[in-house]
C-alpha cells in the first residue's frame, strides 16, 4: 500500500471513530432555557457535520435565544428509528425518512433547493461509461437506507442491474468514506450525490469523476416536531428563511451546494413514496 493510500485511510478511520458519538455538539454561547435538540442525519462523518452546520447553529441561536444541541448517530438505521420516536425537536433529514418522521408527527418546514440525484462516483479510465459497465464491479455506498443508494440501485434494477448477481455492493461509513474508497481503488464505483461530492476534500474530489443517474428527487428536508407548538415552529421557520437570506446563510449555501431553500410541497412528498416503501421493506428484513 503507498503512503498517500494509507494516509487517506487512516484519516477515514479517525473520522468513522467520530460518527459513533451521540452528542456533537452542544451551543455554549446562547440561554439555557428550553433547549432544542436538532438531529442531523450521519450522511457525513461528524467532524464534517459539526464543521457543515455550526454556522446554521449559530444562527438560530441567536435568532430564536434558544441553545441548540446537535446530535446524530453511527448509522442510518439508528438515526431512523430515533427520529420515528420523536427524540429530536428538530430534524435535517433524507426526503424518504421525512416523509416517514411527518407520520410521526414532525412538521415540515424547508428542503434544499438542489435537486437530489443519485450519482456514480468512478475513476478516470476506468472503462465505466454506463449502467452496463458496472456488472462485475464493486459498488461502495453509504448505507442501503440513504435515498441515493435506493435510487442509484432502483435505477439499475430499471436495467436489469441486480446488486448480488450483477454487481456487488460494499457499505462505508459515510458518503465521503464511500467516495474515498473508489479514489484509492477499494471499489470501482461509488453511489454518492453531488452534494457530498463537493463537501469532501479537493485531493480525493480530484480523483474522481461523475457518471449521472436518470433519478430526480427533493433534496434534504428540515422538520420540526409537533410537540413544540405552532407559535415556537412559526419562529423556528422565520428563522430559517432568515439564515438563506444572511452573508452567512449565503455561504452555507454555496459552500455545500445546496443552493438555498424551497418550502416542502405536497407534490414533493408523493413523489418519494416509491423510495420510503423500499426502506420499510429493508426495515422488516432486518428485524427478521
Amino acid at each position: 500500500m503507498n503512503t498517500d493510500r494509507r494516509t487517506l485511510l487512516a484519516g477515514l478511520a479517525g473520522l468513522a471513530g467520530l460518527a459513533v458519538l451521540p452528542l456533537l455538539l452542544a451551543g455554549a454561547q446562547a440561554d439555557t432555557g428550553s433547549r432544542l435538540t436538532l438531529g442531523i442525519m450521519p450522511f457525513n462523518s461528524a467532524l464534517a457535520l459539526i464543521k457543515t452546520h455550526q454556522p446554521l447553529r449559530q444562527f438560530l441561536e441567536a435568532q430564536l435565544g434558544t441553545a441548540i444541541d446537535v446530535h446524530t448517530t453511527s448509522d442510518y438505521t439508528s438515526f431512523l428509528r430515533e427520529s420515528l420516536a420523536g427524540r429530536y425537536d428538530l430534524l435535517i433529514t433524507g426526503p424518504h425518512f421525512a416523509v416517514m418522521s411527518v407520520e410521526k408527527g414532525y412538521v415540515p418546514l424547508v428542503r434544499y433547493r438542489a435537486t437530489l440525484q443519485p450519482i456514480f462516483v468512478i475513476r478516470p479510465g476506468s472503462g465505466i461509461e454506463a449502467a452496463r459497465d458496472l456488472r462485475g464491479r464493486v459498488v461502495a455506498l453509504s448505507s442501503l437506507f440513504s435515498v441515493s443508494s435506493i435510487g442509484g440501485m432502483k435505477w439499475l434494477a430499471d436495467k436489469d442491474m441486480q446488486a448480488g448477481r450483477d454487481y456487488r455492493i460494499r457499505e462505508y461509513p459515510t458518503h465521503g468514506a464511500a467516495i474515498a474508497a473508489v479514489a484509492v481503488g477499494e471499489a470501482d464505483a461509488a453511489l454518492t450525490t453531488y452534494t457530498p461530492l463537493q463537501q469532501i476534500p479537493a485531493d480525493v474530489r480530484s480523483k474522481v469523476v461523475e457518471l449521472p443517474s436518470e433519478i430526480r428527487m427533493p433534496h434534504l428536508m428540515t422538520l420540526a416536531h409537533r410537540r413544540l407548538g405552532d407559535p415556537r415552529i412559526a419562529a423556528i421557520r422565520k428563522a430559517l428563511w432568515n439564515f438563506a437570506e444572511s452573508p452567512e446563510g449565503q455561504r452555507f449555501f454555496q459552500d455545500t451546494g445546496y443552493q438555498g431553500y424551497e418550502p416542502v410541497s405536497h407534490a414533493d412528498l408523493e413523489a418519494l413514496t416509491p423510495y420510503v416503501a423500499i426502506v420499510r421493506q429493508q426495515m422488516r428484513l432486518e428485524t427478521r
